[in-house]
């Protein structure tokens, strides 16, 4: 898979940045371990099954991934937020 950067440019798909980002916002959330290994299973692994032989952009990557987390974890998409919200300071 292919993921086309804000910028236009691409990289090759690297599944464990959707698996780090996910549980470092769930444990940033204050969620356990045993419900980090649920959403990682119930959401990082499907999406990556599903993009893994596609060309994606990764803002709609994003948005696929937030979808996903919000219908299990808003604490995690709330994280997710602040985390994206520092970044851009």
């Amino acid at each position: 898979m292919v993921v086309v950067k804000r910028d236009g440019k691409t990289q090759k798909f690297n599944p464990s940045k959707i698996k780090k980002a996910i549980e470092k916002t769930a444990k940033d959330a204050g969620l356990n371990s045993a419900k980090r290994k649920d959403l990682l299973k119930e959401v990082a692994l499907p999406i990556i099954k599903l993009y893994k032989h596609k060309r994606v952009k990764s803002v709609d990557l994003r948005k696929v991934i937030l979808r996903r987390l919000q219908s299990r974890s808003k604490a995690t998409v709330a994280e997710w937020r602040r985390w994206e919200k520092r970044k851009k300071k």
